[in-house]
């Protein structure tokens, strides 16, 4: 953003599936490898040294898959539940995973009859009770006829994130995590309606609503969600095991890892796996070129306060408030002196 020929986020092209899953998994088949679909992992094999297999629950039950290394691409939740002792032992950094903090952030997708663009990029209403940010997609898939799907009268596709599931809805709805699904997809159009007050969402022109369905309703327990966001907080780097382990066949690709990008982001899984191709390069003392990993670039106006925080870092202190805070009605409240006077003269003047 504050570069001249910086962006503030890019986008893909096409739909997820047809423009980066589905060549991806052609070009692994092409080289070679042997997927195993909807099988996942049920166990980890370590003898306090090396990975000795892993367990698969395959279309015909339980298998055993062994392999000189192995690289594990999976949520911190999932690999938590296949720690065992033995495994912690050859690799106490994993013991840390308990620590880091998850929250639920999930999307859901309204299918338009008629396409409504809203801006040029990402929506990001700030205000809104269940913080909710969304991208009208058609607009970004040039090559992409959204007749060729479906019924063939989806012309739109409005893609929404829902990021606060603990906060009341309006209208007297409870937080989103004890609504039911038609209470979500609802309120959530509500809440899009009400900040784009053109008229230009409709809920007549609504034909579906597709929920990620990581998101499991009570029946009869309470609602879960199955892939919750890794949440990078103060004090959770020493939580945080890095990509190349102290086991000498195991090595990590996961948002949760140690990388300079220090986000859950795929752009933070990406390095993670960099770094575990460069490691297993190095463990087989191959001659090929490493993986190139570069820092994120980070505006320059921000550096003295960045180096003000690696200090406080290093003598101990706790994390420094920042200038400003915003309440749950999305203002502004400055809190130490400095804010308070730049408030004043805001205020004063503008």
């Amino acid at each position: 953003m504050v570069r001249a020929d910086g962006r503030v986020d890019r986008v893909l092209d096409g739909p997820t599936s047809t423009v980066w899953i589905d060549p991806w998994v052609k070009l692994l088949d092409e080289l070679g490898v042997k997927m195993h679909g909807a099988s996942p992992v049920t166990a980890i094999d370590c003898d306090g040294h090396r990975i000795t297999g892993v367990t698969i629950e395959g279309s015909t039950g339980p298998q055993h898959v062994t392999a000189d290394h192995y690289v594990v691409a999976l949520p911190k939740e999932r690999l938590e539940e296949l720690g065992t002792p033995a495994l912690l032992l050859a690799e106490p950094r994993l013991a840390g995973l308990p620590e880091l903090k998850v929250s639920w952030m999930n999307g859901a997708m309204y299918y338009l009859d008629r396409d409504v663009e809203l801006v040029d990029g990402h929506v990001l209403f700030v205000d809104s009770q269940w913080a909710l940010t969304a991208i009208s997609q058609a607009q970004f898939w040039p090559d992409i006829d959204l007749r060729n799907y479906g019924d063939g009268r989806v012309e739109g596709i409005l893609s929404v994130d829902i990021s606060d599931w603990e906060r009341p809805g309006g209208q007297g709805l409870p937080p989103a995590k004890n609504c039911t699904k038609k209470q979500i997809e609802a309120e959530v159009w509500r809440q899009l309606a009400d900040h784009i007050d053109d008229g230009s969402l409709q809920q007549s022109n609504v034909l579906r609503v597709f929920l990620d369905p990581a998101i499991q309703f009570p029946n009869p327990t309470a609602t879960t969600n199955l892939e919750p966001l890794l949440i990078n907080t103060a004090g959770s780097w020493q939580h945080r095991p890095e990509a190349v382990t102290t086991i000498p066949n195991l090595f990590l690709a996961a948002d949760f890892v140690q990388t300079a990008t220090d986000l859950a982001t795929m752009e933070a899984a990406n390095e993670a796996a960099r770094r575990a191709v460069n490691g297993i390069l190095k463990a087989t003392g191959s001659t090929k070129e490493p993986c190139e990993i570069w820092p994120p670039r980070e505006p320059a106006i921000l550096t003295p306060f960045r180096r003000l925080d690696r200090i406080r870092w290093q003598l101990g202190r706790q994390v420094a408030r920042p200038p400003v805070e915003i309440d749950l009605n999305g203002e502004l409240h400055p809190t130490g002196p400095l804010s308070r006077g730049l408030f004043t003269l805001l205020n004063r003047f503008g």
